[in-house]
């Protein structure tokens, strides 16, 4: 049974408790900004689910993720030779299947893990979901009504679901991670085959 001490005492106690979640909160983010500021290359596998609520379509993709300080690169593995490379002026999505490679200018989220908190963080209201042993759940809910779930582990990003007001979403989780290692030669460059239709929308080309 509760009493009316124990209302008084829970109240008394609540400034404090939304203190000490919000100081848990902005410690987990300057920690991975801390242990990303230290990262100069970056590999890890990554498993990508995008759902579409309005026809009801799952599609799940496996692939690696490699980037340095000027290129990123999605190398998917399934669906089969499909490519996201972004360097600093432009993004290319291949697709050997349809034949066809989309250049673009207009990047519409930064995939680096950290960059990705610090696009959202000032911006979003902040709910500490769960946490245990090393790893905390943190939910952002945008200006846009996306809402974000971003799971650190070890001071390292390992995933980040993020759901429209529409019910559409996107999640990405990373394994495997390896910090500062020798990427394989040449892993930024992307030769295309000459019978690849190529749609470049760039407006500075």
């Amino acid at each position: 049974m509760v009493t009316y001490l124990n209302k008084i005492l829970l109240f008394l106690m609540l400034p404090t408790l939304l203190l000490s979640n919000d100081q848990t909160l902005e410690k987990a983010y300057n920690d991975v900004l801390l242990t990303f500021s230290t990262v100069y290359t970056y590999e890890a596998s990554c498993l990508q689910i995008n759902y579409w609520e309005e026809i009801d379509i799952y599609k799940s993709s496996l692939g690696k993720l490699y980037y340095d300080k000027e290129n990123f690169l999605i190398d998917y593995s399934q669906p089969d030779g499909q490519k996201l490379l972004i360097n600093e002026d432009s993004m290319t999505m291949y697709d050997p299947v349809a034949g066809q490679a989309i250049i673009s200018d207009q990047f519409e989220m930064e995939l680096r893990p950290d960059k990705f908190i610090s696009h959202y963080w000032d911006m979003s209201e902040k709910e500490l979901v769960e946490q245990f042993d090393n790893t905390i759940k943190i939910k952002l809910l945008t200006p846009q009504e996306e809402n974000i779930i971003i799971t650190i582990s070890n001071k390292m990003i390992i995933e980040f679901d993020i759901m429209d007001k529409n019910k559409n979403y996107v999640i990405y989780k990373f394994s495997d991670i390896q910090i500062n290692k020798t990427l394989p030669d040449k892993i930024f460059e992307l030769i295309l085959p000459k019978e690849t239709s190529i749609i470049d929308t760039r407006t500075n080309k």
